[in-house]
């Protein structure tokens, strides 16, 4: 069974795996055996930055309370995720979670892992 300890050494594992990333700073903050707040900023090879934040519990299954994966250019946003109670985001079905846009629109989105997140800008980067 996995556990806190287990899934933040699984965040480390991702960040520190990714080829794209040329620095990062993460910051855990144990609340509990079982919960835990993890917030972290990588900044990529092509300049562009992630800064993220998830509060979250693993008891039988990984549950979170809150997340954020902000991703930007140095110049503006180029996606956000999160499960913010975004009264824009009140008639999606997937309320709360959201994804923002560049433009400022926010359209229907999923509960997201970093692992998802990485690998969308993974592929921006590529196709740069």
């Amino acid at each position: 069974m996995k556990n806190v300890t287990d899934y933040i050494r699984d965040i480390e594992g991702i960040i520190g795996n990714c080829p794209a990333i040329a620095s990062y700073t993460l910051n855990i903050d144990r609340k509990t055996e079982d919960i835990a707040f993890i917030s972290g900023a990588l900044e990529f090879r092509d300049g562009s930055l992630l800064d993220f934040k998830e509060f979250f519990e693993y008891s039988d299954d990984l549950e979170k309370f809150k997340y954020a994966y902000n991703y930007r250019s140095p110049l503006c946003l180029v996606f956000r995720f999160d499960n913010a109670p975004d009264p824009a985001a009140r008639a999606f079905l997937s309320f709360p979670h959201h994804k923002h846009r560049p433009d400022g629109s926010i359209v229907e989105s999923f509960d997201i892992l970093l692992s998802d997140v990485l690998s969308m800008i993974e592929e921006i980067i590529l196709s740069l």
